[in-house]
């Protein structure tokens, strides 16, 4: 076993700054394959380096052999119809901080499955006065013209996950299905708003098993053709 090439395994996830759960997510492996492979109990399979070199850049002659540059490139992924800056940890300035930018998409229409498990696929920086929310905050894509023209389509917002703190713009499940919606609550029931007034309201009992409220929204980064 190349215990070489398992020891540069971690230094990739602390560059990305991603614990053991999101760098396997990324990866789409088991997170005790990314424990057993720290551990240099197994070495990465060829399919896991590729999507290494895929997904984060990573330089498959250095992973195998400790020699150049670790990255191959720094891109600009697509999102949308405009781009967003992904960074690595040692791109970002002290004073900076970033969050996961999850590799699915909130609706702002008719739904959009969201899988329990949160996958990151690059880190965005927002404002460090969210930094206050510390790991419980992310970033997602917005699909769907139904909070238009306060968001639209490709527009990324940044959530906490701390369910309600008062009426606002929120992430949100309802029947599995993600979505960015204006939410209010109201004697005995919570109203679902779509900023786009072809869309309208929805009322929901305020015991409701349907409606599951992840997080407020903080801030979005639109995208200007």
């Amino acid at each position: 076993m190349d215990r070489g090439l398992c020891t540069r395994f971690p230094d990739i996830r602390a560059e990305l700054s991603l614990n053991k759960q999101d760098f396997a997510n990324l990866l789409g492996i088991p997170s005790a394959t990314v424990s057993d492979i720290e551990l240099s109990k197994r070495e990465p399979s060829k399919d896991v380096m590729l999507r290494l070199t895929a997904k984060c850049n990573v330089n498959l002659h250095w992973m195998l052999t400790g020699e150049g540059q670790v990255y191959v490139k720094k891109s600009l992924p697509k999102s949308g119809s405009g781009k967003l800056p992904v960074y690595l940890s040692s791109e970002i300035p002290e004073d900076s901080f970033v969050v996961p930018l999850l590799d699915q998409r909130l609706s702002a229409g008719n739904g959009a499955f969201m899988p329990d498990a949160d996958a990151a696929k690059a880190l965005i920086r927002v404002p460090r006065s969210l930094a206050r929310f510390g790991d419980n905050i992310a970033a997602l894509t917005v699909e769907g013209d139904s909070m238009y023209p306060t968001l639209s389509r490709g527009d990324v917002v940044v959530c906490d996950r701390c369910g309600w703190s008062g009426d606002g713009i929120y992430a949100l499940r309802m029947d599995g299905d993600g979505y960015v919606k204006r939410l209010s609550k109201r004697p005995g029931k919570i109203v679902v708003i779509s900023d786009n007034a072809k869309y309208p309201a929805h009322e929901e009992p305020a015991e409701s098993e349907c409606i599951e409220v992840i997080g407020r929204v903080h801030c979005a980064m639109k995208l200007i053709d």
